[in-house]
């Protein structure tokens, strides 16, 4: 028997969260036990909508999928701008989760898939490892103008101290994909294209669980690599890419790099576009959304053969 999804908006703050939905609304602490609270007073066929708040939202987000709690966690931009489009400039937490309820019932949104065990650890790990690559990035700039000698010298402590860590998050998203079947298997698939490492790979799977159930479509504007237009009348602007998951775009990014000079197949299609005069950037980034969607459909297909 179907039973229509009754949407919930839940706001988050660090101590409590705040929801709205079904003629119902309030506050409970943002701890084990309101998380309990809140999913005991949900009726059949409830459907929780939330926005990505750091580390804020994790733990009922966690309950909610162990509670067979259909859920999605929104692009907050996204949301943002619906409520501004009803007219609701004002922000308070009573007024975002009403947004978010009346989003859900508007927009209908797919419920999120839930991540095993090993897929949360995978993605805090792949996460903590982009986060110390981004510092040493900083760093490395930063010690190009520094002069004083202790500084200096601090500086190549700390660079030392993150190279340290970047290898043991390195060996730690190694060793849970070989401990997890269930990625293992994905991720060997995924490297089979050339310009996917076992990094790449494992971002991919860590950062997009949805990756070989999307269509192609889904995964080009799930990446951020969908170009829009900007039409009107009779002008004709220039198509733009927007949105997406940036964590999961930087991986693909470094991938797609790699595939221009090794891959047998985006090598030559990124020299036709340069040849016949897109600049670099969009080259590449064609690139990218070619690749994205073959990975997808690699998971998708698993009898599908790569050509050699």
């Amino acid at each position: 028997m179907f039973i229509h999804p009754i949407y919930f908006g839940v706001d988050f703050a660090k101590e409590k969260f705040t929801y709205h939905g079904a003629e119902r609304c309030g506050t409970l602490p943002n701890t084990p036990q309101g998380h309990r609270r809140f999913l005991a007073l949900l009726p059949p066929g409830a459907h929780l909508v939330c926005e990505s708040t750091g580390a804020c939202h994790r733990a009922l987000v966690a309950a909610a999928h162990a509670a067979g709690v259909a859920l999605t966690v929104a692009n907050p931009a996204q949301v943002r701008a619906f409520a501004q489009g009803l007219g609701r400039r004002a922000k308070t937490d009573p007024i975002d989760a009403g947004s978010l309820c009346d989003f859900g019932r508007l927009a209908q949104p797919a419920a999120d898939l839930a991540p095993s065990t090993a897929q949360r650890a995978l993605a805090e790990l792949v996460v903590a490892r982009q986060q110390a690559v981004l510092e040493r990035s900083a760093l490395l700039v930063q010690a190009a103008q520094q002069n004083l000698k202790l500084v200096r010298a601090l500086t190549r402590a700390r660079l030392k101290l993150l190279d340290a860590q970047i290898k043991k998050l390195e060996a730690a998203i190694a060793r849970t994909l070989a401990e997890e079947e269930a990625l293992a298997v994905p991720a060997a698939r995924l490297e089979e294209v050339k310009g996917v490492g076992a990094l790449s790979a494992a971002t991919c799977l860590a950062l997009c669980p949805e990756l070989g159930a999307l269509s192609r479509g889904q995964a080009a504007a799930l990446l951020g690599v969908a170009p829009f237009n900007h039409d009107s009348g009779q002008l004709k602007g220039q198509r733009h890419i927007a949105g997406g998951r940036y964590r999961l775009r930087c991986a693909v990014y470094m991938a797609a790099l790699s595939a221009v000079r090794a891959n047998h197949i985006l090598k030559p299609f990124y020299q036709r576009l340069r040849k016949a005069g897109k600049p670099a950037k969009v080259a590449l980034t064609a690139v990218m959304r070619k690749l994205f969607i073959l990975l997808n459909h690699l998971l998708k297909k698993p009898d599908f053969k790569l050509a050699t």
